[in-house]
């Protein structure tokens, strides 16, 4: 297998795991905090940079180890947080915390006697001419 397709292929499968992963903790776990939602950037760009920082001053590969996709994950996890936080999407997926109001209107308690009043009143006049 060509090295491309190989990687194009693991990609796919982390991002699909990844998004499983995320959408099961949005359901769960994230709608239920309240965080602000630039802390949680802070803490997704400093989960981009940290990792290879304290990789390159260890001296240590990080690549093709489990490491690499764990903070893979936590910035995906903590990125996808943010977004969903900056647009509100994750207090307002997939529950309904109002039920729809349907007006309809009442009838008129005088009404039907008045209007029943009044024919009786016209055919009473037409009856005496």
């Amino acid at each position: 297998m060509p090295l491309w397709l190989n990687v194009i292929l693991q990609v796919l499968f982390i991002a699909v795991i990844f998004l499983v992963v995320y959408n099961f903790l949005k359901s769960h776990v994230l709608y239920k905090l309240h965080p602000n939602k630039w802390i949680i950037l802070l803490l997704s760009i400093a989960s981009f940079i940290f990792p290879p920082v304290i990789a390159a001053q260890f001296k240590y590969n990080l690549n093709g180890t489990v490491l690499q996709y764990v903070f893979s994950a936590v910035f995906l996890i903590l990125f996808l947080w943010f977004i969903d936080l900056k647009s509100g999407a994750i207090y307002n997926s997939g529950k309904k915390t109002q039920k729809d109001i349907k007006i309809k209107p009442k009838a008129k308690p005088g009404r039907v006697n008045h209007v029943n009043h009044e024919k009786n009143n016209k055919n009473n006049k037409k009856n005496k001419k």
